[in-house]
């Protein structure tokens, strides 16, 4: 593999691509809607439709690698550094605190005012902490950067396969596996994996094999959780942290990241307008996800997966609208990181 320098301060259309796919499948996660085949009581394997909607497991992975791609080799200093991670504590502190009171007055339940509950927008204190571990890496030799990326791809990466593999034979096994809550160090393998392929040419066969082992783990991943669990597996915050999303990631990552259609057509401007409002995607669809899926109940229904699809799509837009708005209004540094 050769690598090829990058400008980080040219806008790069390969990398607005990844973050609106980013985005979108966060939001097709969260709109759910379809069925994926589990039936209680019968030991479950995956469908067609849930090995499609296990790509949403590459989410907030891709969107860790395209930080990592545009940020690591920046020469932040302390300062700035600072200055970063407290917007990014800022802002999901604010937006966790409107989503928790948008939910409780919704749901006319006060349970949701507390501490975990502001944890709604917790990409964004991952973020923070990952910059912070970044800043202290890169003041020590780079070797320990690879240290730390090997550990965690031992625990929790291979423990979590462990736990699949054990799982798969004794759906009932009681053994721990690190999926989600405060161990969410794991983000470190996304960013490194994000700036280890800027610039990078991957063999294509190469990549296509990563894409389809990286499918097959997730449908491992998805019959262990389903049939340990009893109840259906949407690919979602349990995944990020495998084997199956980081290299289904690291396809998708390299295939988008030097794509660029030539000209300026409206499909190029509609996928730079969901990329430059990435943040507004992530925040904004769970709010209208529940004010609208409290005025429409039936929303909640199993609906054909093209038909979820098209109403992920219109969460997405609606949502980056929004940001849109706010950014050229007086509010603008609600969405400032």
């Amino acid at each position: 593999m050769d690598r090829t320098p990058v400008d980080n301060r040219k806008r790069i259309f390969g990398y607005d691509a990844i973050k609106a796919l980013a985005a979108f499948l966060v939001v097709l996660y969260h709109v759910g809607m379809v069925d994926m085949g589990y039936r209680e009581g019968q030991y479950y394997y995956p469908t067609l439709v849930q090995v499609i909607w296990l790509v949403c497991a590459c989410g907030v992975p891709l969107f860790f690698m395209v930080n990592g791609a545009l940020t690591v080799n920046r020469c932040y200093d302390l300062q700035k550094t600072a200055v970063k991670i407290g917007r990014l504590v800022l802002v999901g502190v604010f937006w966790g605190i409107v989503a928790m009171c948008l939910y409780a007055w919704v749901k006319h339940d006060r349970s949701f005012f507390s501490l975990s509950s502001v944890n709604y927008y917790w990409f964004l204190f991952t973020l923070a902490m990952l910059y912070a571990v970044n800043y202290v890496l890169s003041l020590l030799p780079r070797w320990c950067r690879w240290v730390v990326v090997a550990a965690l791809l031992i625990c929790p990466f291979a423990t979590n396969l462990a736990w699949d593999v054990v799982t798969l034979r004794d759906p009932e096994t009681q053994i721990h596996s690190w999926r989600t809550g405060a161990f969410t160090l794991y983000g470190a393998v996304y960013l490194y994996a994000g700036d280890g392929l800027r610039g990078r040419r991957v063999n294509q066969w190469l990549l296509l094999v990563c894409a389809l082992m990286g499918l097959a783990l997730l449908a491992l991943e998805s019959m262990a959780m389903a049939n340990r669990y009893h109840h259906a597996f949407e690919a979602g915050n349990y995944c990020f942290p495998t084997y199956g999303a980081l290299l289904l990631s690291i396809a998708l990552f390299v295939w988008l990241r030097d794509w660029d259609p030539a000209g300026n057509s409206l499909f190029k401007r509609f996928i730079s307008f969901l990329g430059n409002n990435v943040l507004g995607i992530y925040i904004f669809h769970l709010l209208l996800l529940l004010v609208i899926g409290n005025l429409v109940p039936q929303t909640h229904a199993f609906v054909h997966p093209l038909v979820a699809i098209l109403i992920a799509l219109a969460y997405t837009v609606a949502a980056a609208g929004i940001s849109e708005l706010i950014k050229h209004s007086p509010l603008a540094f609600l969405l400032r990181l």
